[in-house]
């Protein structure tokens, strides 16, 4: 045996190239399916670790799918903000057991702050690696990848900053106190600032605060400075008594329209300021949103102060009657709306399930052009080789030592196809962060694995088949008589 294989790798290494294309081919399906395995164990680990048994998510009006993803994954901008009245009389339905609120819009070097209560927490099962929980408004706990991202640690205090970006407008005047560090738990809070909510209403109270009763905004002040340059004019250039009749009203003809067309500019400028804001993600002033009404009429101005609303709000149900009626209720008779988990991440994952097997079907057609490439090198080498056969076979070798032979090298391709495949997908797996979670080295990945190297075996000796076949049957006679 040890023979055949020294003779079959003596056999594959004289013609690299040959062998090295088959092998990448192979390797590059491999890969693929590899990766499409991981990719659907990661999704079902996901789904079943973060929905944590959450019945319902009430949020404003919106994409269903959107909330979901925003207010249980937290990978999406929320739909907007629910009114706490409303939130009050879903607490109050006889359908529902608990319920834990959410309150987004603030984020810290790209990681979410997320206002809610200790039976989030509790929730996730979340255990401290150090520290305690928060007790206090402004206090926070931070979750695994924070602390190994951003570098904090107990009693570090940080700013938040509008939006979920990495930079943006920062809310310097508050800062949040470290309390405590929680452990890896292969969940959503491991990426997560868990807060009171009332850190984030005392935040954006005084955000809102501001925006209404502080010093005037920019566009007060450029208005101010051209109301001035325009007296300046008047004053400097038109206010003569000796001045003729006819002078001056050419003179406040050119001023009128000089102030129409200052006027205007100053419009424009003030709508491209706007604009610049709102694609920076930046919230508009109550005064700012009304101008950018009568500019451009796109926004609809809302007073409902950061206190009296929260993002969404997780329920779980009493029994099973309240699948039924309550979602219902919710999206009829409020204005907000109500999304299963279940129902929203099974719809995500059909959609994704597409796209996989789109790929898993480009993967099995390149393993297959693989197969008939073996297959073609394999026969190349019995023809080239028939001569070498022959004295192998005068040398004492049987038919079924040349047939192994064969076989030795189609499996040999086909297994260092499989493993270089492995081991690529395993190396773009480590090199995706969204997918850190992922389980790395879960048993259910292990043993699909496993079951595409037999697969991948079967395809080398099937490609071997007809090659193997033809030595068999080779006249040993008429070959060494040509």
């Amino acid at each position: 045996m040890l023979t055949i294989l020294k003779i079959s790798l003596a056999k594959l290494f004289h013609k690299p190239y040959n062998s090295a294309l088959s092998v990448l081919l192979f390797a590059i399906g491999v890969a693929l399916i590899s990766l499409i395995i991981k990719t659907e164990t990661f999704l079902n680990n996901q789904y079943k670790t973060n929905m944590a048994g959450i019945d319902l998510v009430v949020g404003a009006k919106g994409s269903p799918l959107q909330l979901i993803l925003s207010s249980v994954l937290h990978i999406d901008a929320p739909t907007g903000n629910i009114p706490l009245g409303e939130v009050q009389k879903v607490q109050k339905n006889p359908l529902v057991k608990q319920t834990i609120p959410i309150a987004l819009g603030d984020s810290h070097k790209g990681f979410r702050i997320v206002g809610t209560n200790t039976d989030y927490l509790q929730l996730y099962a979340c255990e401290f690696q150090k520290g305690n929980s928060f007790s206090e408004p402004l206090d926070a706990v931070i979750g695994a990848n924070v602390t190994e991202k951003t570098g904090l640690k107990i009693g570090d205090t940080f700013t938040g900053v509008h939006g979920f970006l990495d930079e943006g407008h920062s809310h310097d005047d508050f800062r949040y106190t470290v309390t405590g560090v929680l452990k890896k738990s292969g969940n959503v809070t491991d990426n997560l600032i868990l807060t009171p909510l009332e850190s984030v209403w005392m935040v954006h109270d005084h955000s809102h605060s501001h925006n209404e009763h502080g010093e005037p905004g920019e566009e007060e002040h450029i208005h101010d400075e051209n109301d001035n340059h325009h007296h300046h004019e008047h004053d400097g250039t038109c206010n003569h008594e000796d001045e003729h009749h006819e002078h001056h009203e050419t003179c406040t003809h050119k001023e009128g329209h000089h102030e129409h067309h200052e006027g205007h500019n100053h419009a424009d400028e003030t709508l491209e300021h706007l604009r610049h804001k709102l694609s920076h993600g930046e919230e508009l002033t109550e005064e700012e949103a009304r101008l950018y009404n009568e500019l451009k009429g796109e926004l609809v101005v809302k007073n409902t102060k950061p206190s009296e609303a929260i993002t969404a709000l997780l329920v779980f149900y009493k029994n099973p009657q309240a699948a039924v009626s309550l979602p219902r209720a919710i999206n009829q008779n409020t204005s907000m709306q109500a999304a299963s988990p279940a129902i929203e991440m099974n719809r995500l994952i059909s959609m994704l399930g597409m796209g996989l097997n789109t790929l898993r079907l480009l993967a099995w057609i390149i393993i297959l052009i693989s197969a008939l490439n073996i297959f073609i090198y394999l026969l190349n080498i019995f023809n080239q080789s028939i001569y070498e056969i022959a004295l192998l076979r005068l040398a004492g070798a049987s038919r079924l030592k040349v047939v192994s032979l064969l076989y030795a090298q189609g499996i040999i391709l086909a297994v260092s196809g499989w493993f270089i495949g492995i081991i690529v997908s395993y190396l773009i797996w480590a090199y995706l962060p969204q997918f850190e979670l992922g389980s790395y080295f879960d048993y259910g990945v292990f043993y699909k694995e496993l079951i595409l190297l037999v697969f991948c075996t079967g395809v080398g000796l099937l490609a071997a088949f007809i090659p193997a076949i033809k030595a068999y049957k080779n006249n040993l006679h008429f070959t060494l008589s040509r």
